[in-house]
């Protein structure tokens, strides 16, 4: 059996929260709780539930991008914090505002080019970042230009790039769509599809919107107070929900009335 590209057991983070009375223990929130989790090379995963759900203090730990209390994280087999720059070099993250998310004193080359000079990947640094604008949909003369002259599609397409443009093995988007419109969406959910086939990269998704999920992941997992309380292929997890709280996020979505014909 072919062994996970990341591997999370028995994940936990706990957060102290200010004291509440002058003696007794600080109160603690228990963000994340227990968590195992796999990924497999080429898959697309979804990660969904509600606001506080756990989703994005996952996403976190599953990048180093913070401690976890308890547990621990194995990326192509080797604990996380054994290699920092091994995780970096196989990873990619796309954030959920593409306003925010892009330093505005950048052109959008040297946004792009920033993992290529973190990583020290050798190269025409020009063509690589030329080539992965293109892959993404942006013309060539997009590089000399700065954030505020993009539209928020573009600037998704720009925070793409950048998290591709050194050939990770996995990408991991937290809430990547949901300051964009219905239009833009639907290309960049098409163009993850494009880069999860051509080059076989690893997606997890994280995301509260059922629709896009259902079009993107094979496979989804369900966060509800810190912990999975479901997971499997999306369309039996989503079609025939077992638990009660995954029932409750499909029962949310809305639908629109449906109407005979002759009405």
């Amino acid at each position: 059996m072919t062994a996970p590209l990341l591997r999370a057991r028995g994940l936990a983070r706990d957060y102290r929260l200010p004291r509440q009375r002058l003696r007794g223990p600080a109160p603690v929130q228990h963000a994340l709780i227990d968590v195992d989790l796999d990924v497999a090379e080429g898959e697309i995963l979804a990660v969904i539930g509600e606001s506080g759900s756990g989703k994005s203090t996952l996403a976190r730990l599953l990048l180093a991008l913070d401690r976890p209390t308890r547990g621990g994280v194995e990326f192509e087999g080797r604990p996380i914090e054994a290699d920092r720059r091994r995780l970096r070099a196989g990873t990619g993250i796309v954030l959920q505002d593409p306003y925010a998310s892009l330093d505005p004193r950048f052109t959008i080359h040297d946004t792009v080019a920033e993992p290529l000079r973190a990583l020290r990947i050798p190269g025409d640094h020009r063509r690589l970042v030329a080539d992965v604008l293109a892959r993404v949909g942006l013309e060539p003369d997009r590089a000399a230009q700065y954030p505020h002259e993009l539209s928020g599609g573009q600037r998704q397409r720009v925070a793409l790039a950048r998290a591709i443009v050194h050939g990770p093995r996995l990408l991991i988007g937290d809430e990547p769509l949901s300051a964009l419109d219905v239009t833009v969406r639907a290309a960049i959910v098409a163009l993850l599809r494009e880069l999860n086939a051509s080059l076989g990269l690893a997606v997890v998704l994280v995301s509260h919107d059922l629709g896009l999920v259902q079009h993107l992941a094979a496979r989804v997992v369900v966060m509800h107070g810190g912990r999975i309380v479901e997971s499997g292929p999306t369309g039996a997890v989503l079609g025939d929900p077992q638990h009660a709280y995954t029932r409750r996020l499909v029962a949310a979505v809305p639908r629109l009335p449906v109407r005979s014909i002759d009405a």
